[in-house]
């Protein structure tokens, strides 16, 4: 039994479906992030979660207590939205202070306010705050009321690359020291990556994948996730036996099983698994192609390669240190990882 699940559930809005069954289950102490474009039903399954939406169908449990007709203030959640929501007219230490006081707990302000790193800007208004310790706040009033469950919705989207990226590492490591059940939707696949034990990754009110971020990452569970998570190539290919054919190269690979010989077929490659070097010239059934353009993106540099005998450009990441060795124009063979392909019917 988990510590928080979620038992079928289903919302619609207007007709259009929100929630198309989704079961998910939390073990106490786990963070799980919930990834998907928008209009998945990520942030619907949060809010259902916190009582602020009401499923059509399905259940929410936590501590295998049935918590779905409890009222949004009496499920012990605690929540941190993208808009930080702080009282304007309070200090940061009184807005930490402020759940518990109503639930008559004892102060645990200047402990709180350590937590976040904010111990010496507790007298501080919210405008006298930069968004990232904005946030930070607004995580620790959360955490105040020593809540079952936390729920982040978004929490980093209206911060700066670096805050960002300080904060989520922050939001890790004190969800970690407190061993707090944590869900977290964003539509940010860097930050479901970064910091999670599991990542979601939804589609249509469903769950496409439930699996811990390498496992998203590097075997993907189909075409969309592929395609959501991480850059990936898609390259037009047809399938042979015992593997697939792009032009004239013919490529072994067992990710081709069970797909008709001949059917037409997406062949999505992750840059980094495309090896790359300088092309004789010699017609050897290679993959070959012409760089056409570069990108630097500092320890790697992009490339874009056209590949010959079509339109199809794909892109390979090599380290910066070698991109000198493949100036635009610069003929290439190309070799594709094949225990790292995903082959799906067209």
């Amino acid at each position: 039994m988990g510590h928080l699940e979620l038992r079928g559930l289903r919302k619609s809005f207007g007709g259009q479906a929100a929630l198309a069954g989704l079961d998910l289950e939390l073990a106490r102490g786990e963070l799980v992030s919930l990834l998907g474009p928008s209009g998945c039903g990520k942030t619907t399954a949060l809010r259902i979660v916190a009582g602020f939406e009401t499923a059509d169908a399905g259940s929410v449990r936590v501590d295998g207590h049935d918590i779905t007709g409890v009222p949004a203030n009496k499920r012990d959640m605690g929540m941190v939205f993208q808009a930080y929501s702080l009282f304007p007219n309070m200090t940061a230490a009184q807005n930490i202070a402020f759940g518990r006081k109503l639930r008559k707990k004892a102060d645990r302000t200047g402990e709180l306010l350590e937590l976040v790193g904010l111990g010496h800007l507790g007298k501080r208004y919210p405008h006298q705050l930069s968004g990232g310790q904005q946030q930070r706040v607004a995580l620790a009033r959360a955490l105040a009321i020593e809540p079952r469950v936390l729920l982040l919705d978004e929490p980093l989207s209206a911060l700066d690359a670096k805050v960002r990226v300080n904060l989520r590492d922050e939001i890790r490591r004190i969800q970690t020291e407190l061993g707090m059940t944590t869900l977290f939707v964003t539509h940010d696949q860097e930050e479901a990556l970064a910091v999670s034990d599991r990542v979601g990754v939804m589609s249509h009110g469903r769950l496409e994948q439930l699996d811990t971020p390498s496992v998203v990452y590097r075997q993907p569970a189909s075409a969309f996730v592929a395609q959501f998570v991480g850059v990936t190539n898609t390259v037009l290919g047809t399938a042979v036996a015992g593997g697939v054919r792009i032009g004239a190269f013919r490529l072994a690979t067992a990710a081709a099983e069970g797909i008709a010989d001949g059917a037409d077929v997406h062949v999505i490659v992750r840059p980094e698994d495309i090896g790359v070097a300088q092309h004789s010239g010699q017609d050897n059934g290679a993959l070959v192609g012409t760089v056409v353009a570069q990108s630097f993106l500092g320890p790697v540099t992009r490339l874009s390669v056209r590949l010959a005998g079509g339109d199809q450009v794909v892109r390979v990441d090599q380290p910066s240190s070698r991109a000198g060795d493949f100036p635009v124009g610069t003929a290439v063979a190309l070799d594709l990882a094949a225990a790292r392909l995903l082959v799906v019917a067209v």
